[in-house]
C-alpha cells in the first residue's frame, strides 16, 4: 500500500492538469440527469477531485477531509434516496433496475443552461481574483458558485437542493482556504458539511413519501 507522499507524487499531475476539466464534467452531470444514482456517483467523485486539487492549498491530510466529508453525505443521500425509491418501485411495481433517465422539458432546460453556462465561461473565463489562489481554481470555484445557483434555482428536489449547495460551499472551501489555514476553519467548514448532509437526508425521505401511492403502507 502507497505511503501519503508517494500517493500524493501519483496524483500531482492530475491535480496540475485535468482535475479542472474532469470536475467541470462531474459539475455537469450532476445538475443535468435526474437519476438519483448519477447525481450522487457525480457528486462523490467531484468531491474526491476537489480533494486532490486542494492539495494545493492545504496540507494533504487537511485536503483529504474533503473525502470524509463527501463520503459521509454521499452515504447518507444514497441510503435515503435508495429507501424512498425502492418503496416507490415496489408499490408500482418497477424492477429495480429500470434507470429513471427523463427527457422531458426541465432536463432539456436544464441541459441548455449549463451548456450555455459554460460556454460563456470558457469564452469570458470570469475570474475573481483572491490572493494565493490559483487562476484555474479561481476559475472553477467561480464556475462552481454559478453553476450551484443553477441548481437551486432550477432544482425540483432535495437532492438537487443539497448537491447545489453542497458545491456552493465547496466554491468557498477553496476561495477560504486560499485566505486562511488552520485546524479550526477546516474543521468548521468540514462540519457544515455534514450537518447540510443531515438535512438533506431528511428532506429526501419526507419530499419522497409523497410520491409513494400508497404511503400507509411503506
Amino acid at each position: 500500500m502507497p505511503s501519503l507522499p508517494d500517493f500524493l507524487n501519483l496524483v500531482e499531475p492530475l491535480a496540475q492538469r485535468s482535475a479542472v476539466g474532469l470536475s467541470v464534467l462531474f459539475i455537469l452531470v450532476v445538475l443535468v440527469f435526474s437519476d438519483w444514482r448519477l447525481i450522487i456517483a457525480g457528486f462523490a467523485l467531484l468531491k474526491v477531485l476537489a480533494g486532490i486539487l486542494l492539495t494545493r492549498l492545504l496540507p494533504p491530510e487537511w485536503a483529504l477531509l474533503q473525502w470524509l466529508s463527501g463520503g459521509i453525505m454521499g452515504v447518507m443521500w444514497f441510503l435515503s434516496a435508495r429507501r424512498v425509491d425502492t418503496i416507490r418501485r415496489r408499490q408500482l411495481g418497477i424492477p429495480w433496475w429500470r434507470p429513471q433517465w427523463r427527457l422531458d422539458m426541465s432536463t432539456l432546460m436544464r441541459m441548455s443552461l449549463m451548456l450555455l453556462l459554460l460556454i460563456v465561461a470558457y469564452t469570458i473565463r470570469p475570474l475573481f481574483p483572491f490572493p494565493n489562489l490559483p487562476s484555474d481554481l479561481g476559475r472553477l470555484s467561480t464556475f462552481l458558485a454559478l453553476a450551484a445557483l443553477l441548481g437551486l434555482g432550477l432544482g425540483e428536489q432535495p437532492l438537487r437542493w443539497g448537491v447545489s449547495l453542497a458545491m456552493w460551499l465547496l466554491a468557498g472551501h477553496f476561495v477560504i482556504f486560499a485566505l486562511q489555514v488552520n485546524e479550526d476553519t477546516v474543521g468548521l467548514l468540514a462540519s457544515l458539511d455534514i450537518l447540510l448532509g443531515f438535512a438533506i437526508s431528511y428532506l429526501i425521505i419526507v419530499d419522497g413519501a409523497r410520491t409513494w401511492p400508497h404511503a400507509e403502507e411503506a
